[in-house]
């Protein structure tokens, strides 16, 4: 067996998935500055913002697998859906940049 596999059946899917997501994140955060003077590419937005998706996919896939207590798992769900909103917000600005052409505010 691989050590993905490994990591699988250790962790759940969706924890090992929020994994990857988290160092996708990191690296488009950690090579903003070189990015942004070689090609004037600005990542550190985009990188924070994977960065929190991997972490509410871990919060969802610690909710599926742990089975929290009800108190523990309210607080689990008030923190996915807090850090969800600015993943909210991006895509509403998308599609309100898709439909108009204009940005948003």
């Amino acid at each position: 067996m691989n050590v993905i596999d490994r990591a699988v059946k250790r962790f759940g899917k969706l924890r090992v998935a929020s994994f990857f997501l988290m160092g996708i994140g990191l690296i488009a955060f950690l090579l903003t500055p070189l990015l942004y003077g070689l090609w004037g590419i600005d990542s550190d937005l985009p990188g924070v913002l994977i960065i929190d998706l991997g972490v509410v996919l871990f919060i969802v896939g610690l909710i599926r697998n742990k089975k929290p207590g009800r108190v523990k798992l309210i607080a689990l769900i008030v923190l996915a859906s807090v850090l969800s909103i600015p993943i909210l917000m991006l895509i509403v600005t998308s599609i309100y940049y898709l439909i108009t052409g204009k940005p948003l505010g």
